[in-house]
């Protein structure tokens, strides 16, 4: 199209007759021409810098360490597996996943930044949650903790995933915040996290490979909003991390009650389309005689549509908002029955397996 245009262009051009002749002048009164306007000006676009990545790199680096394990074998030599891990306290507290540091572990050692190797051990982990809390033996005084962020977190965000993929040491990957309140079924049902888990990911396109696990993925502020868990591996920049709020949850249950304290509501539910006017919610299945839900006045067929006042489609969100509230409760929800107004219950979680 725009070779035929310059084209016609230049054929107008060499039809029209020259003229040696100056212009006749325009009689003074003749009706003038209205001049044409100017266009307007041209704005420049505008420049957007981008975020200093190196500068949030500088920051959360010396809070990031390798977590490596020695696993015996059968026959042969012992395997080692490398990790990654988020320094929490100053004393060298590490936050990392649970895979990373499997119970047949023999030996956990932690490499810090300046490539210190100290041996570590677990003082926590739940792989309800994929996490685990290590400590080097004996403490340190020196370290740099991490923070966790505190606001909401949003899809489009920059992000930034430090860890040490493969045992190659610091890495650095970018991306953005790609989702949020994946479950086990969005990450593709992998073996090694459990069905059960309370799982609500952060979804992330920032690379994340074997060995980043238990790193902190970070915003530009260098807080930290995940630590870096899985990725889906039949996909391509699909990673996902524990949300802060829960990992916070984790550590101060862990450091303030020695264990995790499992929420038990004493119901069943299953995911549910049938609820009229929305696509999916979730509905009571089983009401444990005594248990918390009976108390409340919950029964079969109810449907929950909200917890703490954020809407539920799925049982995994309800699971991992009631853990992410915890044992001291209380906790609010909005069930529906066919055919019944809405209504508010308050449920006294327990503690349970």
């Amino acid at each position: 199209m725009l070779a035929r245009v310059v084209v016609g262009l230049i054929a107008l051009v060499a039809c029209r007759p020259l003229d040696d002749e100056a212009p006749a002048p325009v009689p003074s009164d003749s009706p003038k021409s209205e001049p044409t306007p100017s266009p307007p000006p041209v704005r420049p676009p505008r420049s957007a810098a981008l975020p200093d990545f190196a500068a949030v790199t500088e920051q959360i680096a010396p809070s990031v360490v390798s977590v490596i394990c020695t696993l015996p074998q059968a026959t042969g030599r012992p395997k080692r597996g490398v990790g990654s891990g988020t320094i929490v306290r100053a004393d060298g507290l590490v936050v990392t996943n649970a895979h990373v540091v499997p119970i047949t572990a023999s030996a956990i050692d932690v490499e810090y930044a300046n490539q210190e190797r100290v041996r570590a051990q677990v003082i926590h982990r739940e792989p309800l949650l994929d996490l685990a809390v290590i400590a080097p033996d004996p403490p340190r005084v020196d370290q740099a903790p991490v923070v966790f962020r505190e606001r909401p977190v949003r899809p489009g965000e920059w992000v930034l995933a430090v860890g040490h993929p493969f045992g190659l040491g610091d890495t650095v990957t970018v991306g953005v915040v790609s989702g949020l309140g994946r479950d086990w079924v969005d990450v593709g049902k992998p073996e090694d996290l459990p069905q059960d888990g309370f799982f609500s990911f952060v979804q992330t396109d920032a690379s994340i490979n074997t060995g980043s696990s238990g790193g902190p993925i970070v915003d530009l502020r260098g807080e930290v909003l995940g630590i870096a868990t899985a990725v889906r591996g039949e996909g391509t920049g699909i990673g996902f991390a524990v949300p802060a709020p829960m990992v916070r949850r984790y550590l101060e249950e862990v450091l303030t009650h020695g264990r995790f304290r499992r929420v038990r509501l004493g119901l069943r539910a299953v995911d549910d389309d049938e609820f009229p006017g929305r696509m999916a919610t979730v509905k009571v299945t089983r009401v444990e005689a005594a248990g918390p839900g009976a108390k409340a006045g919950l029964q079969v067929d109810d449907f929950i549509l909200s917890v703490a006042g954020r809407p539920v489609s799925r049982v995994s969100e309800v699971a991992y908002l009631t853990q992410l509230i915890g044992v001291d409760g209380p906790i609010e929800l909005q069930v529906q029955r066919a055919g019944e107004p809405l209504r508010s219950v308050t449920l006294a979680p327990v503690e349970g397996l």
